[in-house]
């Protein structure tokens, strides 16, 4: 962790970990000013982060903040995590899911980080989130409050040993990251008219370091119902055995057709 004269004064995003075109995919930027807290993390999206861009960093007086120059883009706070999470599916489910994935981060042409199937595992996740149940219901009129704390989409993703750090485990950056596609693809899963929508919020939780070249188990559910254009996500990451590795409470927000260039948070 950095902190006080050892934080550094500026990061760069590099544009292989894009989401929407040009931008720092959600996950991705919440790892990196995660990086930067000792323990859980709260993480404040405010706006887009560019690609390719140096952005200053800077103490505040409860974590820290990234600028691009006098403007607020994000910042990063301590907080202790407490987030009831279903139980997971068992692998078999977890498979089946993952073949019913359907693409829906398609705004730069080679897909957001995290879930384009476009991409290798050189320079992706490739992280497949379908719906656990086979067909999924598109009728509207749907109380979607049925759906609070049950999961609605899984993936099993196994990571690779380009991910690594220095001791081995995968990085916490990528951990960060897997965590972020799930509540997105959740939230269209449960709701066919769902606009775009956009990461505002994310608080998370590493409890154990994941290992290259193993299978885990990724899901997501509905956390409390929908708040005008906010919706309330979990998602967690188990090994096959049902150890939870690392959990997110996501806040996103629906943008409707089109992405702007700033979230709301």
């Amino acid at each position: 962790m950095f902190s006080g004269t050892l934080l550094p004064t500026s990061v760069s995003i590099d544009s292989v970990y894009n989401g929407p075109i040009n931008c720092g995919n959600g996950g991705y930027i919440s790892g990196l000013l995660a990086g930067f807290i000792e323990g859980d993390a709260e993480i404040r999206i405010n706006a887009a982060f560019p690609v390719e861009t140096p952005l200053q960093v800077k103490n505040t007086d409860k974590g820290i903040g990234v600028y691009l120059e006098d403007k607020l883009l994000g910042s990063a706070r301590s907080v202790q995590l407490e987030l009831a999470i279903p139980t997971p599916p068992n692998l078999t489910s977890a498979t089946a899911a993952s073949q019913r994935f359907d693409f829906i981060h398609v705004s730069d042409p080679k897909g957001c980080y995290v879930c384009s199937p476009l991409r290798s595992e050189e320079n992706g996740l490739r992280v497949f989130c379908g719906a656990l149940n086979e067909v999924v219901e598109p009728d509207t009129s749907i109380d979607w409050r049925t759906q609070i704390e049950k999961n609605i989409v899984a993936a099993v993703w196994r990571p690779t040993d380009n991910l690594c750090n220095k001791e081995g485990n995968i990085d916490n950056i990528y951990v960060w990251s897997a965590l972020d596609c799930p509540g997105a693809y959740a939230i269209k899963a449960a709701e066919a008219e769902a606009g775009l929508q956009l990461l505002g919020t994310c608080s998370g939780s590493i409890k154990t370091p994941l290992k290259p070249n193993e299978d885990y188990i990724i899901s997501s559910w509905k956390i409390s119902p929908n708040s005008g254009r906010k919706r309330f996500m979990g998602v967690a990451i188990h090994n096959t055995t049902g150890e939870l590795m690392a959990c997110a409470d996501q806040i996103w927000f629906d943008v409707g057709s089109s992405l702007p260039g700033t979230t709301h948070a």
